[in-house]
C-alpha cells in the first residue's frame, strides 16, 4: 500500500459510482502524482485498485487516485473541505 494513501469514505465512493453509472460529465479538480493541480470537465468510466490504492479511470483514459480528488462540481471531496474552489472566474 502506498504510505500516504488515505482510503475514501464509502459514501463518497458510492457517489462516484453513481456519476459513472449515469455517465454524467462533471468539473473535476484533483492532484496528480506530482501534487500538481489538474482540473477540467471529466466523466468517470470505471474504478480499480492497484497496489492497494483506489483509482478512477476517466473516459479520457486518465487515472486519478480517489484520495487525490479535491472537488467535483461545487462539492468538496472528503478531506478537502477547507480547500478553495480553484476554478477561474474569468
Amino acid at each position: 500500500m502506498a504510505p500516504d494513501y488515505q482510503p475514501v469514505a464509502c459514501s463518497f465512493y458510492d457517489e462516484l459510482e453513481a456519476l459513472a453509472t449515469r455517465k454524467k460529465q462533471v468539473y473535476l479538480q484533483y492532484f496528480n502524482d506530482l501534487r500538481q493541480l489538474c482540473q477540467g470537465p471529466a466523466t468517470f468510466k470505471t474504478f480499480f485498485v492497484r497496489d492497494h490504492v483506489e483509482f478512477a479511470q476517466l473516459a479520457s483514459g486518465e487515472e486519478v487516485r480517489l484520495d487525490h480528488i479535491i472537488r467535483i462540481d461545487d462539492t468538496p471531496a472528503p478531506g478537502f473541505i477547507e480547500y478553495p474552489d480553484f476554478r477561474c472566474g474569468c
